[in-house]
């Protein structure tokens, strides 16, 4: 049996100088060896090599802020401080959200805020006294997650209209999605239930919230939209690997507007996209609605069951007798429904 012979590895300190000297053309070569023994390596090397990754280009700072999600040392606050200061770039401000002091974080709230990172400040901030919950800078997917967090009542009501107004927001183009091949639990879907924002929302739904019953109904109706799409126009690779990426999303956009509950539509075609709080307001309207409609079947319920227990009819009106411990079927019933 023959073996490939590989090479000794070189001192790991040898390999760091030849990173660092620009000009002798082994960084490459010394980039690729470095990562590949990243994580084998002692923690002095370890620091060592993210310092200089961090003073280097921008892809080589963005592999350093990757790693320091997983090796994280307070010693970083300074460099990464002044590279904040200079770049802004995203995958810093995650980096920074997660692990800088809180004062930091009030200090520089405004330019670390930008889209998702609102709501990761939220995680760090919401014990602070002066924090603002502002829920129009939420997605559906972290809205139903701060409700879940704050203790409010979730319903399978309320999870709907908050996944269907995601997906209507997939459809008037305000979240994007990658158009490629997407095969979930061996089901081919439309790539627009891949999205990002869609993903969360069922993150939150099965580790959050724990709502089983939930993921298999919204499942059951991606898994049925997407046959309904393939009937209408063919298979989805015809559209996948050719140059028509552009009209398959349109059409996407198209089809699972059509599937959204008109009940939705109705509401939603009139409010202007930019107005967040519009949707909120409406999103809040259709939960008070559903609490009081289950309260009066529940309340009718428990009615029934005392008309049953009595074999009777429910009286209306206040019984005539007004003594408090008169045993009659319309005192008792009495007593019962309105104490």
């Amino acid at each position: 049996m023959n073996y490939e012979r590989r090479k000794h590895n070189a001192p790991i300190s040898t390999i760091i100088k030849r990173y660092l000297d620009k000009g002798r053309g082994k960084v490459q070569s010394a980039r690729m060896e470095i990562k590949r023994r990243f994580y084998a390596l002692d923690w002095r090397y370890q620091k060592k090599i993210l310092f200089a990754f961090l003073q280097s280009g921008k892809t080589d700072r963005n592999w350093a802020y990757g790693q320091l999600f997983y090796v994280w040392d307070d010693c970083f606050i300074p460099t990464l401080q002044k590279l904040w200061e200079q770049y802004h770039e995203q995958n810093l401000s995650q980096l920074i959200i997660r692990f800088f002091p809180l004062d930091y974080l009030e200090k520089e709230f405004e330019s670390l805020s930008k889209g998702r990172n609102y709501y990761l400040l939220y995680e760090r901030l919401s014990d602070e006294r002066d924090f603002a919950l502002d829920r129009t800078r939420l997605s559906e997917a972290d809205l139903l997650s701060v409700k879940y967090k704050l203790g409010e009542t979730v319903i399978n009501g309320d999870v709907r209209d908050l996944f269907f107004l995601l997906i209507y927001k997939l459809c008037k183009g305000v979240y994007r999605f990658r158009v490629e091949c997407y095969n979930y639990k061996s089901h081919p879907l439309l790539c627009i239930f891949n999205s990002d924002i869609v993903n969360d929302m069922m993150r939150v739904l099965e580790y959050e919230l724990g709502m089983r019953c939930m993921i298999e109904e919204i499942e059951e109706w991606m898994i049925r939209v997407t046959y309904s799409f393939t009937k209408e126009h063919g298979d989805l690779n015809t559209y996948y690997y050719s140059n028509r990426k552009v009209i398959i999303r349109e059409k996407m956009k198209e089809h699972c507007l059509k599937h959204i509950a008109p009940a939705y539509k109705y509401v939603w075609y009139g409010l202007d996209l930019s107005n967040k709080q519009a949707f909120l307001d409406d999103l809040d309207h259709r939960h008070k609605e559903r609490v009081v409609r289950e309260y009066n079947d529940l309340a009718n319920r428990s009615i029934s069951k005392l008309v049953d227990l009595f074999d009777g009819e429910i009286v209306d009106t206040n019984p005539l007798c007004n003594n408090l411990t008169c045993t009659c079927r319309s005192c008792k019933i009495w007593r019962y429904r309105y104490s």
